[in-house]
């Protein structure tokens, strides 16, 4: 094409690529049915600000200071939102996979992304009798002693964010018991970047 140099190219390029981020930014959305209800997320949370303040301080599990590495173990892949919001629409929605809080109750409480359940790090540990029983309730199957996770769910992990170690430890515990890492899922962001971005939240036990 004349006059169509290198510099026009790149600008075109670069604006190309700017047009579909501002596409895929507008798109951050989803709605999907989760225990028979409809969930909505999208930006534009009210109380963003306040929701960010709560967030921001260090988790006393992890303490001031604690940053958390990128990858929280190997073979697990780590998610950005988008990614996360394609698991719930589609694993979630689907029930073949569940997003799971690594939190203790009373941190959930103050806040917690729609369409997932708790399931606190410490259940996990092998002091807890009930541990088989929450695996079996994931899908995986204990025979004499030894589980199959064939058909466990795949797990999307997430905790208060870069500053806390609680998904982390669950990951950890889930592979111990033998849970495979193709079946988990790391959201390194957590409550912190969610809260930042002004994703939707919900309050509460739930």
């Amino acid at each position: 094409m004349k006059g169509w140099t290198a510099c026009s190219a790149a600008a075109w390029l670069i604006g190309a690529t700017a047009g579909l981020a501002q596409e895929q930014i507008s798109e951050a959305k989803a709605s999907f049915i989760f225990n028979e209800e409809r969930v909505k997320i999208s930006q534009g949370t009210p109380d963003a600000v306040a929701f960010i303040e709560t967030f921001a301080a260090p988790t006393s599990a992890c303490g001031a200071g604690c940053v958390v590495p990128m990858q929280a173990a190997r073979g697990v892949p780590t998610l950005g939102e988008i990614e996360v919001l394609a698991f719930l629409t589609d694993e979630v929605a689907g029930n073949a996979g569940l997003m799971v809080d690594a939190r203790a109750p009373q941190d959930r409480a103050k806040g917690f992304i729609p369409g997932s359940v708790s399931l606190p790090q410490h259940t996990l540990s092998e002091s807890n009798s009930f541990r088989d029983d929450i695996l079996r309730a994931l899908g995986a199957r204990d025979l004499d002693g030894v589980f199959d996770f064939t058909n466990a769910r795949a797990l999307l992990v997430y905790d208060t964010g870069p500053g806390s170690d609680d998904a982390g430890k669950l990951i950890s515990k889930l592979m111990t018991t033998g849970y495979p890492a193709e079946k988990l899922f790391y959201y390194r962001g957590g409550m912190q970047v969610w809260t930042v971005l002004g994703f939707s939240i919900e309050k509460g036990q739930g």
